[in-house]
């Protein structure tokens, strides 16, 4: 089971029960279920740039009508770029009104540690508590 959903701007995709046996030949802007590699359309070129990941899987005529309503860009114009979110991170946290410290106490209740981890940076770099709301 896919579950799909959205916290203020973030999407969030989870597999709920994922297995080899109903996952194992899939590929795409999520990755390679048996290895995590994240590949090219053609299934063989890795990207390890998710900005060029996204622009290689951006929807193309060739796909199909996939969406109730189709918004800007639209291929050939390309998906617009998010800013780097390394260095945009570290531009934050300099600038910060919210410590490491209150992040890590916000995510404290989560259990999985991957989710900690990723509800601390949230936080950091969006310096919005509510974040944690997103886990």
């Amino acid at each position: 089971k896919i579950l799909v959903s959205s916290f203020k701007e973030f999407l969030k995709v989870e597999f709920e029960n994922a297995s080899e046996e109903a996952f194992g030949n899939t590929i795409g802007l999520l990755g390679d279920f048996k290895n995590g590699k994240t590949l090219a359309r053609d299934g063989v070129t890795v990207l390890d740039d998710f900005t060029e990941l996204g622009q290689e899987w951006q929807v193309v005529p060739a796909d199909g009508h996939i969406f109730h309503e189709s918004s800007k860009p639209q291929f050939p114009e390309l998906c617009i770029e998010p800013e780097d979110p390394r260095g945009e991170r570290a531009r934050r946290l300099e600038e910060s009104s919210i410590s490491e410290e209150q992040a890590e106490t916000a995510c404290a209740q989560l259990k999985d540690p991957v989710d900690r981890k990723d509800c601390v940076y949230d936080i950091l770099a969006t310096q919005d508590m509510d974040m944690v709301g997103a886990f």
